[in-house]
C-alpha cells in the first residue's frame, strides 16, 4: 500500500504568466479587486484583436482612430456571435420557436436585425471583409483576397482599415434607422 503524501502548498507568487505563453499574450493592468495587479490577455484570440494589438488599424480615414475601428469591428463580432449562439441559456425564458427545432431567442432575433441593418449600409466587398474578419474570424489577408481578388497581396491592412471605416459609418447610419431598435420601419412620405 502506498503512503499518501500531504499536498504541497501552492506558492501563488510562482505564477508569472498564462499556462501556455505565446507571442500573442500581453500584460494588462487590472484592479486590486480582481485578485492581482496584473493579468495576461490573449491578443491573438481573434484576428481583429491581434491587428489592433500590432498597431495595424492606424491606417485609414483620419477621422477615425484605431480604437474606433477596433470597437466597431468588436461590436459587429459580438452581434455576429449572438446571432449564431447555440444552446439555451437557462435564464432566457423568452423563446421563439425555430423551424428546425432549434430555439431562437429574442436576443438572436435582435442581433440578426442589427446585422441586417448594418449590412444594408455596406458595399458588397466591405460586407464580405467585415463578415469574414469580424464575424467568422478569418485572417485579414485571406478575407481581403477572397472579397477583392488575389491582386491584394500588399494592400491588405489599408483595405481592412477602409472596410472598418465604412463599418463605423454603417453602424451610425443603422442607428438612425428606426428598424434597428425593433420599431416599425419608417413610412415613406408621398
Amino acid at each position: 500500500m502506498k503512503r499518501r503524501t500531504k499536498p504541497k502548498s501552492v506558492d501563488e507568487t510562482a505564477f508569472v504568466g498564462p499556462a501556455k505563453l505565446h507571442a500573442g499574450h500581453s500584460e494588462r493592468n487590472v484592479g486590486g479587486t480582481a485578485g492581482a495587479k496584473k493579468a495576461w490577455q490573449n491578443d491573438a484570440e481573434h484576428p481583429l484583436s491581434l491587428a489592433y494589438a500590432k498597431g495595424q488599424l492606424i491606417r485609414g480615414n483620419e477621422r477615425y482612430s484605431s480604437l474606433q475601428r477596433f470597437e466597431a469591428g468588436d461590436q459587429y463580432r459580438r452581434l455576429f456571435e449572438m446571432m449564431h449562439r447555440s444552446g439555451r441559456d437557462s435564464t432566457d425564458i423568452n423563446l421563439v420557436s425555430g423551424g428546425a427545432g432549434e430555439p431562437i431567442t429574442e436576443h438572436m432575433v435582435d442581433a440578426t436585425r442589427r446585422i441586417i441593418a448594418i449590412d444594408r449600409h455596406l458595399k458588397m466587398q466591405d460586407r464580405a471583409i467585415i463578415r469574414h474578419v469580424c464575424g467568422e474570424g478569418w485572417w485579414p489577408s485571406v478575407a481581403v483576397r477572397d472579397a477583392c481578388g488575389e491582386h491584394y497581396d500588399k494592400a491588405v491592412v489599408p483595405r481592412l482599415c477602409e472596410a472598418l471605416d465604412n463599418l463605423i459609418e454603417a453602424i451610425d447610419a443603422a442607428r438612425g434607422h428606426k428598424g434597428l431598435r425593433g420599431d416599425a420601419p419608417p413610412q415613406a412620405t408621398r
